[in-house]
């Protein structure tokens, strides 16, 4: 039987990776062309999600990324072993029901109180959660999970992680929350929450005390030496950047740095609701 290396593949990439990076679907031998719909196929064996992502290809004529339909004919070009996909997210396919006039009266149940929603209601809890792409410092990872713990995270996370476990959390805080590890980013991003906004901590953006957290949110925090790839910074919905003392390089530690962004995120949302943020120090 042929090997891998000469049969052809698909080669899909999620936001945030590129397509040398991306994961290979290799077909059948002998196989020069398929259409969209048997892409599709393909790609959902593989474990991808087609009603969170679809995909686009390089498309000649338009110098750029087209929409890969049922009927499209997608072919290897020349002696190319690989053809490229990129995977996008879709629209929320969820209908939004509009906001009622009154409050709707549902028959048998006229005498209990419905509450008419509002867009834009604060006063939902929503979720977040936190990591480190490329991290190499266990104790950094540590510090941001027990940090996460305290402050309301949902879950913390690492991707392409350079060390083993972490030795710094004392609090035993994998008992109450958890870690999950990625691989690489395509990893991260095929699993990661739905309709919940990826928000990249990077110098660049926009000053954290403005920032309007969102309900549900993922943030994404660079790794010690090399910071956040620009292929992950265009894939986050917002970047936020924390500020420095004029005349001083606003770079910090990254378990710092998120412990910041998530106090920042909790003392907002509580003032919003008319709370106070309170706490203390634990030796």
């Amino acid at each position: 039987a042929p090997s891998t290396s000469e049969r052809n593949a698909l080669r899909y990439f999620y936001p945030g990776s590129t397509a040398r990076n991306g994961n290979l679907v290799f077909l059948a031998p002998g196989v020069r062309s398929l259409t969209g719909a048997e892409a599709g196929e393909l790609l959902s064996l593989d474990g991808v999600d087609l009603t969170r992502w679809r995909a686009r290809y390089r498309h000649d004529e338009f110098e750029g990324w087209a929409a890969v339909l049922d009927d499209t004919a997608l072919e290897f070009r020349g002696d190319r072993r690989t053809l490229d996909l990129s995977l996008e997210r879709r629209a929320d396919p969820l209908e939004r029901r509009a906001p009622l006039s009154s409050p709707e009266r549902i028959p048998g149940l006229e005498n209990i109180e419905t509450r008419v929603p509002v867009p834009g209601d604060e006063s939902r809890d929503g979720y977040f959660g936190i990591g480190i792409v490329g991290g190499k410092n266990e104790a950094n990872q540590g510090t941001l999970w027990r940090s996460a713990y305290q402050l309301g995270a949902a879950f913390t996370y690492t991707v392409g992680a350079r060390f083993e476990k972490s030795s710094s959390d004392t609090t035993k805080t994998w008992t109450n929350l958890p870690m999950y590890s990625h691989d690489d980013w395509n990893a991260f991003a095929s699993s990661a929450p739905y309709d919940a906004a990826w928000v990249a901590v990077e110098m660049g953006g926009t000053p954290l005390a403005t920032f309007h957290h969102p309900d549900r949110a993922v943030y994404v925090l660079g790794s010690e030496d090399n910071g956040l790839p620009s292929s992950v910074l265009r894939a986050c919905a917002h970047v936020v950047e924390i500020p420095a003392e004029v005349g001083r390089v606003a770079s910090f530690n990254v378990a710092v740095a998120g412990a910041v962004v998530m106090y920042d995120r909790l003392a907002k949302r509580r003032t919003d609701r008319g709370g106070a943020v309170g706490g203390g120090v634990d030796e």
